[in-house]
């Protein structure tokens, strides 16, 4: 029996999630996803504020592009960290270098200096997004995943709602460097809880960091993002620093780098089994997709409620919160499904037919400029479409990954999670300045306003071909007449 299954001794059910072991660990991994998730957005309303200390120029957009793309590369490598030297070593790694980043973000004397920090933040942001997924699959029978996956999605879903919030209010009130103080009390619980719930394992021997793959990965993905930012700045029509061709050949070059590193490595970032393996990569499509679309709905959607339909900033803010909404109530929908048929392919087309059917719905509310009432409720409906889809996501991974290869699984998950952001955003980005609404008037545009909805609907048509795809498998040991299995949790 797990520490996770134990029965609490008497006097101590009250705080059970700070009982040394799994709960307090849990509890850790849990705060230290939701303090990633909540650095992704919540510097957003600080910008201003540090372009007014620091001046802006083309760097400024690094202070929240650095930390996304830091993130994201980091990502794969704990999760070759978390299967070497355990998930205990990765958190804890992961979470010193975001305190150190966050401290340095907080006295920094010039935007150099910040974005520079932001990027330290963000190589330690790629383990808080992505070992706590680890320690789920370590620590949790499967017949309980799914809640905790649900659990997940609430917390990206709060992060991403509060986010903005908080950083306006600090900015208003204190100052935009709190936006990094905060995160000291949480990075602190983590430690704690994360050195008081376990002791730590021996190393595995004769295993290494792939750290030239790491290399690769980083020189490949680099040229990839600025593809699609020299796209934006073409739309825009100015000219980029480098042509787009000339980025597409460097990126294909180090691509095929990684890819033979891959094959003749001896310990390789991410094992070939991972990338034959159809679940784990349809999965990690799917996902990337999924939050393509609900963050390139998420930033422009309220700039179209602004241009089109008259609001103001705060109102339109507010009208986001039904998408959120209908994103909650499908996440909370998937376990209970789960329960009674743990064959989970059905569920996943299920969700992204849902998903593709509303967000062509809001595509054709924004050709026909029908009432602000007709573009919300399609919203809501594309919300718990994609909803329904995210705790899942994890939970087929963990199914079809390999108990050594766990970590590497969930890095590459992680890894598409963040790509699919960065790349879902600057192409709704590209279509949204297109069509004029990143510009001052809607007049003379170049591409109709329903573009924008069009984008959405190619993603989400893009995660429903990877589902029809996906291998119909039952999750291991979940459902009404299948035991928990019982496994060895791995420090």
């Amino acid at each position: 029996m797990t520490d996770f299954e134990q029965t609490p001794p008497a006097g101590r059910t009250r705080l059970r999630f700070l009982e040394r072991g799994t709960p307090r660990l849990l509890a850790a991994a849990m705060m230290a996803l939701f303090v990633a998730a909540l650095d992704q957005t919540i510097v957003g309303p600080v910008l201003a504020d540090i372009l007014a200390d620091f001046g802006g120029g083309a760097l400024l957009a690094w202070v929240a592009t650095g930390f996304l793309m830091a993130s994201m590369v980091a990502a794969p490598l704990y999760g070759a960290i978390a299967d070497i030297r355990g998930r205990r070593y990765a958190l804890l790694l992961a979470n010193a270098l975001f305190l150190a980043g966050s401290i340095l973000c907080a006295i920094a004397p010039s935007l150099e200096f910040l974005v520079a920090a932001r990027l330290l933040q963000g190589c330690g942001a790629g383990g808080l997004v992505s070992v706590p997924f680890v320690v789920v699959a370590d620590r949790v029978p499967m017949a309980r995943r799914a809640v905790f996956s649900a659990f997940i999605s609430t917390i990206y879903a709060v992060a991403g709602l509060i986010g903005p919030l908080a950083g306006g209010a600090l900015a208003q009130y204190l100052s935009w460097r709190w936006v990094f103080w905060v995160n000291l009390l949480p990075c602190l619980l983590v430690f704690w809880g994360v050195m008081t719930a376990l002791t730590p394992r021996a190393a595995l021997k004769g295993r290494r960091i792939d750290w030239p793959g790491a290399g690769l990965l980083l020189a490949a993905t680099v040229p990839l993002l600025l593809i699609f930012s020299a796209s934006e700045t073409v739309g825009a029509g100015e000219t980029p620093v480098l042509p787009i061709w000339a980025l597409v050949a460097l990126s294909a070059v180090f691509w095929a780098g990684f890819a033979v590193r891959m094959i003749k490595a001896r310990d390789p970032l991410i094992p070939l089994a991972v990338f034959t393996n159809r679940s784990i990569v349809l999965a990690s499509l799917g996902l990337a997709a999924c939050v393509g679309t609900n963050l390139g709905l998420a930033i422009y959607l309220p700039l179209y409620f602004q241009k089109v339909n008259g609001l103001s900033a705060a109102q339109a803010g507010l009208g986001i919160l039904a998408m959120i909404a209908g994103g909650l109530v499908g996440a909370f929908l998937t376990p209970q499904i789960l329960k009674r048929r743990p064959a989970y392919k059905r569920l996943v087309v299920s969700g992204a037919v849902m998903g593709t059917v509303f967000a062509a719905a809001v595509t054709v509310v924004m050709a026909q400029d029908t009432t602000l009432l007709l573009l919300i409720l399609p919203t809501i409906g594309l919300g718990m479409g994609v909803g329904m889809l995210f705790p899942v996501f994890a939970l087929i991974v963990q199914n079809a990954a390999a108990p050594g290869q766990m970590g590497a699984s969930i890095g590459v998950l992680s890894f598409m999670r963040s790509m699919g952001g960065t790349i879902g955003v600057s192409v709704v980005g590209m279509m949204a300045v297109g069509s004029g609404l990143a510009a001052e008037t809607l007049e003379g545009a170049r591409l109709p306003l329903w573009s924008f909805g069009a984008t959405l609907g190619g993603l989400m048509t893009l995660c429903l071909i990877a589902m029809v795809l996906l291998p119909n498998r039952r999750l291991e040991g979940y459902g009404r007449d299948t035991p928990p299995p019982v496994s060895e949790p791995v420090a």
